[in-house]
């Protein structure tokens, strides 16, 4: 039975995270972060009609890059597909996308441009600092996709809760 397939994100009105999974991600942030390097981790997750907990971390296949104008990071097509017949077969959706930036986290210009996410009401998260603190930073920038555009976000609208569901 599918069960996510008809929902929308834009419903939802908080995303939790468990303590595990976020420890996940900022290790995966932190590890790229150390290099110099930007890094997408991913997550999915079953959609209710007005809840999302994130079952799984994802962190693909990538390419980063250096460039005179910054940093870039780069999943190839293949990885892409490969990631959304995951996705398909364990009938879960992707509702963000966390990257860190090696300052102040804000969506840039490649990230408006070159999302992951494409769903109406997912989200786009920027961690400062390559997370030295973590996705718990004050400093850090939620987003999320709305008329096509991303706008920011408060942080309650991500919340990182002990234990997973």
């Amino acid at each position: 039975t599918r069960t996510t397939s008809g929902m929308t994100l834009g419903t939802i009105r908080c995303f939790q995270i468990s303590k595990e999974h976020a420890d996940k991600t900022n290790e995966a942030l932190q590890r790229a972060g150390q290099k110099k390097r930007e890094l997408f981790v991913l997550w999915s997750s079953r959609v209710g009609p007005n809840d999302c907990t994130i079952s799984t971390v994802h962190v693909p296949k990538q390419t980063s890059y250096t460039l005179p104008s910054g940093l870039l990071v780069r999943v190839d097509g293949a990885e892409l597909h490969r990631f959304n017949t995951w996705l398909f077969e364990h009938d879960e959706r992707l509702v963000a996308q966390v990257h860190a930036h090696p300052g102040q986290a804000y969506h840039s210009e490649t990230d408006d441009t070159f999302p992951i996410v494409t769903a109406e009401g997912g989200l786009s998260i920027v961690v400062p600092d390559f997370a030295a603190v973590g996705l718990e930073d004050p400093a850090t920038a939620i987003y999320r996709l709305r008329d096509g555009d991303w706008k920011p976000q408060p942080s309650d609208v991500l919340k990182v809760v002990n234990g997973s569901r």
